[in-house]
């Protein structure tokens, strides 16, 4: 899919309604003002903001479906369901920070991940932001994730991670997760494994 296609396709929601509620603005108000051009404009904009909210359900773009892959991921590991995360990792995938990588291939991954559940005692996590960016060939997923655990008696702990989704013919292979910061630590090589 191109980056035209792809930009078209991944207009947000509120930019739809925002555009539908402008378009509606201006068909009532050439109505009463008995403006036909300004009314047809109006209803124009409402068409194309019911038009883009279809493409956008009908057609999520490639930035979509690999920000729910991203969802997915952190759902798996919410869920302490190690198959499901082992499913979505690929083989060539690495975990680590900006300065070191922490393990290579999904295997390694999921078991590393298993292990650090267990070791902090992960009750929940979740997603509280997510953005994603294409530059040509690569789609960066960026998420801000929140989590519970006993090592901290329950107190959120707020963490950063990027994904980066590196294009190979017409699939996408996540190629790095990287650990961006583990609550106010910049560097989480310190205390990721303890």
């Amino acid at each position: 899919m191109s980056q035209l296609t792809d930009l078209v396709l991944h207009v947000p929601w509120w930019a739809a309604a925002i555009l539908a509620l402008v378009g509606a603005a201006m068909a009532v108000l050439g109505n009463r003002r008995l403006d036909k051009p300004m009314q047809r404009l109006g209803v124009a904009l409402v068409l194309l903001a019911i038009v883009l909210a279809i493409l956008h359900a009908v057609f999520p773009s490639q930035r979509e479906k690999l920000e729910k892959r991203t969802r997915q991921i952190v759902a798996a590991i919410d869920h302490k369901d190690w198959s499901a995360l082992h499913n979505l990792l690929d083989t060539s995938t690495a975990l680590g920070t900006a300065s070191r990588t922490l393990a290579n291939g999904r295997d390694s991954i999921a078991a590393l991940t298993k292990s650090a559940s267990e070791t902090y005692g992960l009750k929940s996590v979740w997603i509280s932001g997510i953005v994603s960016e294409r530059t040509d060939a690569l789609i960066t997923v960026s998420v801000d994730v929140v989590s519970n655990q006993d090592e901290t008696l329950d107190r959120p702990v707020a963490s950063s991670a990027q994904f980066d989704y590196q294009e190979n013919g017409d699939d996408w292979v996540l190629e790095k997760i990287t650990i961006i910061r583990i609550q106010d630590q910049r560097d989480p090589n310190l205390n990721l494994l303890r």
